[in-house]
């Protein structure tokens, strides 16, 4: 529901956004885009539970894949963004597998508008729901028996977190047809992220709050 909640403020601030900057009489451009980049996590706290267990520690640097809506105005620029993260990794006979969904804001202002480049800088608003699986790789699953408590070796958890800090963009090949936009930020994580499970009460839990990363993306729009 938070994430819902989310993305419906996101869609809301960002068509107030471009209504505001086309209002002024300015000329707005308005591109949905793709691209690639990656979040880099300052630290995990359940990497510390995984190490003392001796399973797979969860990667702090993953590729995502974006997709969103940018809107550029004279003085004014942003995008709605949605990413989309996977990851893997295994140590002896475990692996975890770490799935993530982003939802991002951005709200710049444009401190250079030339015809070919362009250079914004403001804030980024952020959530993102993450699914962790570890189990064993020599798991099996008796369809003769299903009872739960004889199928283990599977432990899912899952978080969200929200995040806000401030990014810039670059813009190139500002008068094509395809334009580059280069994005870096970095986001404060403000809430606590505390790990959950669906299946399970989970005791002795940990939090990620302030475990912060930095966010890198090439787009094109």
């Amino acid at each position: 529901m938070k994430k819902i909640i989310f993305v419906l403020l996101l869609t809301y601030g960002f068509q107030s956004f471009a209504q505001s900057d086309n209002d002024s009489n300015e000329k707005v451009d308005v591109d949905f885009y793709f691209g690639i980049g990656a979040q880099v996590q300052s630290k995990y706290d359940l990497n510390d539970k995984l190490k003392a267990a001796n399973l797979p520690e969860l990667n702090q640097t993953m590729p995502e894949l974006q997709v969103g809506m940018n809107v550029f105005g004279e003085k004014l620029s942003g995008d709605a963004e949605f990413g989309f993260l996977f990851s893997k990794n295994d140590k002896g006979n475990s692996e975890n597998q770490n799935i993530g969904f982003t939802s991002r804001l951005r709200v710049h202002y444009n401190f250079i508008n030339a015809e070919k480049v362009a250079f914004t800088g403001g804030l980024n608003f952020a959530a993102t729901g993450s699914e962790i699986d570890i189990y064993n790789k020599n798991n099996v699953i008796d369809l003769n028996d299903l009872e739960p408590l004889n199928n283990s070796g599977h432990v899912s958890l899952r978080n969200q977190v929200f995040f806000a800090g401030p990014s810039v963009s670059l813009y190139l090949l500002k008068n094509k047809s395809t334009k580059i936009r280069v994005n870096l930020g970095y986001e404060v994580a403000f809430t606590n992220g505390k790990w959950k499970s669906d299946f399970a009460s989970v005791d002795n839990t940990v939090k990620e709050k302030g475990n912060n990363r930095f966010v890198f993306g090439i787009s094109f729009l």
